[in-house]
């Protein structure tokens, strides 16, 4: 599955959530994300689960891309929750269940939110040269795995990839590897030349005009504001 897909995710319907403004969705996001940091209890994560899966199957996005890309975080999370198992089985769930929902928000919010307006969020709070930072990563990110899976394509093409030979392998890999590093930081300075020509001057200027709350924006933090409520609230079922 390509990264790059998150981009083409979303859709143009007419969905509650694209009504939502940036600031009301990047809010809404990183609330949830302390709601599961905070919960300690199985089925206050479920439930926390259970919100973004609800809200991507009611956004009209492309809920089998994004549900797909959201597995790879119960693969990462699998050595923590590892770790955790010698601790106790609940422990471990709860891992990979905080890293899926955490995975679930943040594909949510890329996918009903473009890019450009998530980074002019940020740019409230974040110095500028940060913010030009993560818009040029965020698109040289792309461009990296694009290149790398042509490389892996003509690695296998050549025989370079056997699924008995561990050393062979590595020993490939590491080759594609640096090669990538290097095309990495030619790949930055031609980017570096080809903004200034450009008239980049070390700042790139965001449009912030997004207009007042509408209802769906105070139902939104509201709603949000009870779920981190509710989790740090201790109860029973």
């Amino acid at each position: 599955m390509h990264i790059a897909a998150v981009d083409h995710m979303a859709n143009n319907g007419d969905s509650f959530l694209h009504h939502a403004l940036p600031f009301t969705k990047v809010i809404m996001s990183f609330l949830f994300l302390a709601a599961l940091i905070f919960s300690n209890q199985i089925h206050k994560a479920v439930f926390l689960l259970v919100i973004p899966v609800a809200f991507i199957l009611l956004s009209g996005v492309n809920a089998r891309e994004i549900f797909h890309l959201a597995l790879y975080s119960i693969v990462f999370s699998l050595l923590f929750a590892l770790i955790q198992l010698q601790q106790s089985w609940t422990a471990a769930v709860m891992v990979m269940i905080k890293a899926l929902g955490a995975a679930l928000n943040m594909l949510l919010l890329i996918a009903t939110t473009p890019y450009t307006d998530i980074f002019a969020v940020f740019s409230h709070v974040l110095p500028g040269v940060i913010i030009d930072l993560f818009i040029f990563t965020y698109r040289s990110l792309f461009i990296l795995i694009d290149k790398l899976e042509d490389m892996v394509k003509s690695v296998r093409l050549r025989g370079g990839l056997h699924p008995m030979r561990l050393l062979f392998n590595l020993k490939n890999a590491a080759g594609a590897l640096g090669v990538m590093t290097i095309h990495a930081f030619d790949m930055s300075e031609r980017l570096y030349r080809i903004y200034s020509l450009r008239g980049y001057n070390g700042k790139i200027p965001i449009t912030r005009e997004w207009g007042p709350l509408r209802w769906v924006d105070i139902l939104l933090l509201l709603f949000s504001l009870i779920v981190l409520t509710g989790v740090l609230i201790p109860w029973k079922i």
